[in-house]
């Protein structure tokens, strides 16, 4: 892996450097799926709540029309 005539705490050094590097990427790719996860949510809320705004429309209408015919 490593040039074995380097210095043993140049190793080392090297060696801690590659295992913090291996993190941060680890670390980026988790935050990008947790981007990505949280926009997929946010688009099946709005999804949802236009379904519950289009129930609710077609809900008015029928219980005024209901009440409509039960009062006239």
């Amino acid at each position: 892996m490593y040039n074995d005539n380097l210095p043993y705490h140049l190793r080392k050094q090297w060696e801690k450097e590659d295992k913090q590097d291996r993190y941060k990427v680890a670390a980026g790719v988790m935050e990008f799926l947790g981007v990505v996860a949280g926009v997929v949510c946010i688009l099946l809320l709005i999804a949802l709540l236009m379904s519950l705004i289009s129930w609710l429309g077609k809900d008015i209408s029928s219980t005024f029309a209901t009440l409509r015919t039960h009062f006239q």
